[in-house]
């Protein structure tokens, strides 16, 4: 009886054990089914970040773009303004579920939180093998915005083709035995290349000249007394690049061997060859060494081809370091134009003071963070701000803009910087029996009708007629603001010679006019007259006028 009864109750004991283990089972079944449901939601969670509807102002704008991924197209919805993005929605991408599929999750929160589109601010930290993914992101959503013709500068954002990179020159390389650097000529390379040597002689044609001090009689008053108000023809392209510089006016005994950067590429090879002194040499000394201009060297470095390839060379250096971590970020052939067609300065602060770039990116090169480069008095060894002159009668110590066409084109708004380089439009390809090759007589689009028949009509119905309309809206807005300005100087001038102002109350108006001609400037000798990038050069435009009127306002 008693073994019975022991039997019955470990019986009864183990259905009990068996009962708690059924529970636990059943419990650790359902918590792991729940946490399936949970990955699954998880993995399919929406991608998306941003504000409350009742947030979102009415003029907002919803918009949407794409761009390519690791394993397929990003499409995104981005609901933004001028002022704000709103909100990021990543509707459609193929990404690698746990990879690429972390930054698609992840990067809309980042755009939110930053309200930056630069690249290099909104990395996925931690999330190895994502960064395609979250580049595509990025620039899905700048694709948005630029469609909605959104200001991309006021999220960090910038849109640039690049197909073809360029290279570091490789100064050993071209350093022959006697340890110098030998330019082979443009004539060097007649036989090799007939075509290209043909279509380059061509650019002798463009001799016609403009006197902008006749045609624009306001530069005189607002540049004297520097030397673009005692000389300043047009330039007649890169055949009289030399005859034009001995020429003018504005070279004088003092003038340093600088002035022939952008001239020859004999000047090239002496600072890759010497350094930063060869720009403070002499300009007498070293003229009669000065007998090629802008040629062959300038962009393809004593080698236009190598492994069959054409092969574009940044020769002049101070460009690399004025586009930094984006080197690899601009095509080669606007690199290789942009060397000498930018805005530049002869950096005091270094020996030779040697021609230098005021950016470091193409974030910088906005003409905001340009004026504010030249404004900062710790940018320079004598602790003020930049000025090329002093202006006669007002103090004012102005900078002279000189030719930003690399900054507007590809600042913010440029139509077309991520479409074409400059090569595209002002080197067009030429057929012939034994191939194709590219044009080096450097033309304007608009004469170019194969262009504008095969490819400018594609989407403009008649390109001529918008670019004669731009360009005659900026000069004739140009011209007005230039008055503004003159205006300005000569109250200036008489606001310091009659006493009735504290130097105070003059250096308040000095820094509005200073920056307010920088900013017309910027537009005026652009060489598009606006074409490249109207919405900049309304943006500067306003500025200089914006600025002009404060400092009118403070007179009494």
């Amino acid at each position: 009886m008693i073994l019975r009864d022991a039997r019955e109750e470990e019986m009864e004991k183990k259905q009990k054990q068996n009962k708690r283990l059924d529970r636990i089972g059943l419990i650790c079944g359902c918590l792991l089914l729940a946490l399936a449901v949970l990955c699954i939601l998880y993995a399919h969670r929406p991608a998306v970040a941003g504000v409350r509807d009742s947030e979102i102002p009415d003029g907002a704008l919803t918009l949407e773009g794409t761009a390519e991924g690791r394993n397929g197209p990003v499409r995104v919805q981005v609901i933004a303004d001028n002022e704000r993005i709103y909100r990021v929605r990543v509707l459609e991408h193929q990404e690698t579920e746990g990879i690429g599929s972390e930054a698609i999750y992840r990067m809309p929160e980042k755009i939110i939180a930053t309200q930056s589109l630069r690249f290099d601010d909104v990395e996925i930290d931690g999330v190895t093998g994502a960064t395609v993914s979250s580049k595509a992101v990025n620039n899905a959503v700048i694709n948005a915005l630029d469609s909605g013709d959104l200001q991309l500068r006021n999220f960090d954002a910038y849109l640039v083709k690049t197909e073809v990179l360029s290279s570091e020159p490789d100064v050993d390389a071209l350093k022959e035995s006697d340890g110098h650097i030998h330019v082979l000529t443009s004539a060097d390379w007649a036989e090799t290349y007939p075509n290209e040597y043909a279509t380059w002689a061509q650019n002798g044609e463009n001799d016609g000249q403009t006197d902008y001090l006749q045609d624009y009689p306001y530069l005189v008053e607002l540049y004297g007394p520097y030397g673009f108000s005692k000389d300043y023809l047009s330039a007649r392209g890169h055949s009289f690049d030399l005859d034009d510089i001995r020429e003018t006016a504005r070279v004088g005994e003092k003038t340093k061997s600088s002035c022939f950067t952008c001239k020859t590429p004999m000047m090239t090879a002496m600072v890759l060859e010497e350094g930063d002194t060869a720009y403070g040499k002499p300009f007498a000394e070293v003229d009669g060494m000065m007998t090629e201009p802008i040629s062959c060297f300038n962009c393809h470095a004593n080698s236009p081809l190598v492994d069959g390839e054409v092969n574009l060379v940044t020769t002049h250096t101070y460009l690399i370091d004025a586009v930094g971590d984006d080197f690899e970020n601009i095509d080669a052939a606007t690199l290789s134009c942009g060397q000498c067609h930018n805005e530049y300065y002869f950096d005091p602060t270094r020996e030779g003071a040697p021609v230098t770039l005021p950016h470091t990116s193409l974030k910088t090169m906005h003409p905001d963070q340009i004026l504010a480069y030249y404004n900062d008095p710790a940018n320079f060894a004598d602790g003020l701000p930049f000025a090329d002159y002093t202006s006669s009668g007002s103090g004012v110590r102005q900078i002279k803009v000189q030719h930003p066409e690399l900054e507007t084109y590809l600042g913010v708004g440029s139509p077309h910087r991520d479409t074409y380089t400059c090569a595209d439009c002002h080197m067009g390809k030429v057929a012939t029996e034994d191939g194709e090759y590219s044009s080096h007589y450097l033309i304007s689009p608009l004469e170019n009708q194969e262009l504008l028949d095969g490819t400018c009509s594609q989407c403009h119905a008649n390109l001529p007629r918008e670019v004669k309309r731009i360009q005659g809206e900026i000069e004739t807005r140009t011209d007005e603001v230039a008055w503004q300005l003159v205006e300005l100087k000569q109250q200036l001038t008489a606001a310091v010679e009659s006493g009735d102002y504290s130097e105070e109350e003059l250096e308040e108006i000095r820094a509005l006019a200073r920056d307010a001609q920088f900013y017309w400037d910027f537009v005026f000798v652009e060489n598009s007259n606006g074409a490249h990038n109207p919405q900049m050069a309304r943006y500067c435009l306003d500025k200089a006028e914006e600025l002009c009127q404060e400092a009118l306002a403070k007179f009494k």
